[in-house]
């Protein structure tokens, strides 16, 4: 099932799918998927529009590079972000909402108590002055320990706070870049956003602080660039920004497409899934797509599309991006 929209953003609140509707004139509307049809709750002037976090009373919607909480049907603007920056990702954590920007030059996470004021807290240059910004925000709620991902060019990949925020620390120096955190028990997976690597994903167990890495490619792609990853009953879902596609694994080893769209030819900023009922929720900047459980159990009879290789050459690049990078990862 799907429904053929500019959809750039969609989040499930209160068994309610929200959407964020992008149109020619630079605007979105935020709406309710209700049956076969969409209900409008607001008109923002800005987009593209991500929807980050909710509850029944107020949704927290980034628009542009205004970040708005939504009320009653009506939009008050709380923070501005640099003209072409976006807030991408957010996450509650400590009684607090966290807030992270994207874009260019200077990228920030933003807190708030209330959802009616942000603050910033935090840059990427005080974690890694090398960077562009930061990547994805998440929080482990079995160890209390909020992560964020960072990019570009850089040496710290991941850092963490234990103290709801307060301060930051590194976590991963090195060359393979991450944007999305899935938080398990024992866990915590990422998904490759690389330059350097065609694609894979990250284990870190943090009991032991043990880091596995996963290589995978897919084949006549240069690159398989991770927006999400999540969890479907026993399956691993996975969003790719780049190819644009839903993909689904056993064993984070082999994935398997449910979805690909490969009209959109540079990274998908939209690509997100989601668990609804008994059904997965996708959206991809073009449409929403629902699949159930027997949908993601015939992709997986099919010819994987990322699949492990070697990666010796890769390695030995990652190799020599760290040495070019070897002040910074003593300094840091």
């Amino acid at each position: 099932m799907r429904f053929d929209a500019s959809i750039s953003s969609m989040k499930i609140i209160d068994d309610e799918i929200y959407v964020a509707i992008n149109d020619l004139e630079r605007k979105c509307r935020i709406s309710i998927v209700k049956d076969d049809s969409i209900e409008d709750l607001v008109l923002l002037n800005n987009s593209p529009c991500y929807i980050l976090l909710g509850s029944y009373k107020d949704l927290l919607v980034s628009a542009g590079e205004i970040l708005y909480v939504i009320s009653n049907n009506e939009a008050r603007p709380l923070l501005r972000a640099k003209a072409g920056n976006i807030f991408w990702h957010a996450t509650e954590a400590c009684d607090k909402f966290f807030v992270q920007e994207y874009g260019e030059d200077l990228t920030g996470i933003y807190v708030s108590e209330d959802l009616k004021s942000f603050r910033r807290i935090i840059t990427y240059r005080e974690i890694d002055p090398s960077s562009r910004h930061f990547h994805y925000i998440t929080f482990d709620r079995y160890r209390k320990i909020l992560i964020t991902t960072l990019g570009d060019g850089n040496i710290v990949r991941v850092a963490f706070s234990d103290d709801c925020g307060s301060s930051r620390r590194p976590l991963y120096k090195g060359p393979w870049q991450f944007v999305p955190v899935f938080i398990e028990r024992d866990r915590w997976i990422f998904g490759f956003d690389s330059g350097i690597a065609r694609g894979g994903a990250a284990i870190y167990y943090p009991e032991k602080n043990i880091w596995r890495f996963i290589f995978l490619k897919a084949e006549g792609y240069a690159h398989a660039q991770f927006t999400l990853i999540t969890k479907f009953g026993d399956y691993y879902i996975g969003g790719l920004g780049y190819p644009t596609s839903i993909i689904v694994s056993k064993d984070l080893y082999y994935w398997y497409t449910l979805h690909i769209d490969n009209s959109i030819s540079s990274y998908n900023y939209f690509v997100y899934a989601t668990i609804w009922r008994d059904k997965l929720i996708a959206s991809t900047g073009r449409e929403l797509l629902i699949f159930n459980y027997k949908d993601v159990e015939e992709a997986l009879k099919r010819k994987p599309f990322l699949y492990p290789y070697k990666a010796y050459t890769d390695r030995v690049r990652g190799l020599i991006y760290i040495l070019k990078r070897l002040p910074w990862m003593i300094k840091l």
